[in-house]
């Protein structure tokens, strides 16, 4: 029995005969082993005819309609557009707009002080102008503009830097001189030339009037209808015939010559008369700049036969000079634009014993105005 069941075992596991061509001598490879066909094997091919089906174990494909990240190449970083600077455009349009009505008007407050020769209103409304054009430069210059408002905020800056040298240059208990005060207006010149660039950089108009300059009044710095006598370097301001423009004239100084020179196709030198002399006088006019609602910006200087110089009862006229002489510019009539000056001599032929204390030159400026300096009397 047991023997049986050794042998049923030895035949059950031994291998099965090979079929006859398997020993064919053309093919001496020997057979190789066939492997079990895998499940995914069977279904190979069924994805592509049933796209909808889900076969288990297998990897989803990726279609266009999911969503993927991208990874950006180098064109994509490279059109990527930076954050915009947050810049401090609008805050130094507003700056320069609230600010610049009460530098104009202190500026003007200031001008008329210096031509009237006021040194006290001068010092004190010079002080406030330097005061208002510091805290306002401390502001100004911790804004940070774009490249198109840099050149309105350098000309904000040149005019606040202006400002501020008029009121360097008036303080201190030094009286007021010329030197000093042409300065001082110079700079206040300057100051409103870069404070108009600065307004037409930004190109926005000023809409309101400050409360703590709008009543400021300038009448006490005119000196018409007085009837006081003038000295030399005393300005006598009046207005134009249609009362838009300030106007400032002086008589700077009275010198004596007998000889001068003057060029026109040949040089010439000109010589007074036995016992004559020539009495030069400088003269100074200046348009102070507009006021009221008129748009009208020029004046007109007063001519040359306007001036007489009276002395001991005679009335004497300017002699008509050359263009171009030894002596400067010759003074003559000019229209003037805001803040323009016109320098020139006046020449007169006088006697030689004229005496400059007994002296009185008068401009008739019309409409009753006529005002009179005495040439042997200067400022204190």
């Amino acid at each position: 029995m047991v023997l049986a069941l050794i042998i049923f075992t030895a035949v059950l596991f031994a291998p099965s005969p090979a079929p006859p061509d398997a020993f064919d001598p053309a093919d001496p490879a020997p057979p190789q082993p066939t492997g079990t066909p895998g499940p995914l094997t069977l279904l190979a091919g069924t994805r592509d005819r049933f796209p909808d089906v889900h076969l288990p174990g297998a990897a989803p494909v990726p279609t266009p309609e999911e969503d993927e990240p991208i990874d950006p190449g180098e064109d994509m970083v490279e059109n990527i557009t930076p954050p915009e600077p947050d810049y401090d455009d609008d805050e130094l349009a507003g700056l320069v707009e609230n600010s610049s009505v009460s530098l104009m008007l202190l500026s003007l407050q200031s001008t008329h002080a210096l031509y009237s020769w006021d040194e006290r209103a001068a010092r004190e409304s010079t002080a406030s102008l330097h005061a208002f054009a510091r805290g306002t430069l401390r502001e100004a210059e911790g804004l940070f503009v774009s490249d198109p408002q840099k050149t309105a905020k350098a000309a904000f800056t040149r005019s606040l830097e202006s400002y501020m040298s008029v009121g360097d240059g008036l303080q201190g208990s030094d009286p007021l001189n010329s030197t000093r005060v042409d300065a001082a207006l110079d700079g206040l010149q300057q100051g409103s030339v870069f404070l108009r660039r600065a307004l037409e950089g930004l190109d926005r108009p000023v809409q309101h009037l400050p409360q703590e300059v709008a009543a400021v009044s300038f009448s006490a710095a005119h000196r018409d209808g007085t009837g006081e006598e003038l000295a030399l370097l005393q300005r006598y301001l009046y207005e134009d015939r249609n009362r838009a423009n300030d106007i400032s004239l002086m008589l700077a100084a009275a010198t004596k010559t007998r000889t001068y020179c003057q060029y026109d196709k040949n040089a010439e030198v000109i010589t007074a008369d036995s016992g004559r002399m020539f009495l030069l006088v400088e003269v100074r006019a200046t348009n102070l700049g507009h006021k009221g609602d008129s748009r009208t910006y020029k004046i007109q200087t007063p001519g040359i036969s306007a001036f007489t110089l009276h002395y001991r009862g005679n009335t004497y006229s300017p002699v008509k000079l050359a263009p171009r002489t030894s002596l400067g510019e010759p003074y003559e009539a000019a229209t003037l634009d805001r803040y323009e000056r016109k320098v020139g001599y006046i020449l007169f032929d006088v006697p030689e014993a004229l005496a400059l204390d007994e002296s009185r030159l008068q401009v008739n400026l019309g409409g009753g105005e006529a005002p009179v300096w005495a040439l042997g009397k200067t400022i204190a």
